[in-house]
């Protein structure tokens, strides 16, 4: 075998096993190229499950603070409507209280009853001017403007103080009103 054939075999050698190479890196990087195909498909299909699972928890805080946010609203509605409904009853239950014909009977309960709890007859008495002449054998002093009716007692020494005015009876059954308010209108 010559010179020039061996050369020719050696070319033709060569020829085919570049092929060979070419082929299998052809054929490895169609591989790596359909794994890193599926690899993307996956991370994809994970990023979606992750976007559905973090738009579902999002989706479900945003529906709770919603919620919440509404049952407030609710709340503080009803607590309005409430409190409406107790200025109304104030304001019967004080023209009712002080109706000539029931306000002095009324007083004079509301003088015993303070008395009672004072523990002595010896007491200056606060109430309205226009109510002086219904607290006869009393020591009367005026009832400060806040309230409507009513007495206030203060023993003769000064350290004992007994409210017995409409704001403050009225006071007294106030929660249980509100209750019994509350029930009515939206129980």
């Amino acid at each position: 075998m010559g010179f020039e054939e061996l050369a020719t075999e050696l070319h033709k050698s060569a020829e085919s096993e570049g092929r060979k190479l070419i082929a299998a890196a052809e054929k490895n990087a169609h591989k790596y190229e359909e794994e890193a195909k599926e690899k993307a498909e996956e991370l994809l299909r994970d990023a979606k499950k992750d976007a559905q699972a973090y738009s579902k928890q999002e989706s479900a805080e945003r529906l709770t603070s919603a919620k919440l946010a509404a049952k407030k609203i609710v709340d503080e509605a009803r607590d309005d409507a409430v409190e409406a409904s107790l200025h109304q009853v104030w304001n019967a239950f004080k023209a009712s209280s002080l109706k000539k014909a029931t306000y002095p009977a009324l007083l004079q309960k509301l003088i015993a009853d303070g008395i009672r709890e004072l523990g002595s007859n010896d007491a200056v008495v606060y109430v309205r001017d226009e109510d002086k002449p219904l607290v006869a054998g009393y020591k009367t002093a005026k009832l400060p403007a806040q309230y409507t009716g009513g007495a206030i007692l203060e023993s003769a020494n000064g350290k004992i103080r007994v409210n017995r005015t409409l704001e403050e009876v009225f006071a007294q059954k106030k929660s249980e009103m509100r209750k019994k308010i509350y029930d009515s209108l939206f129980g």
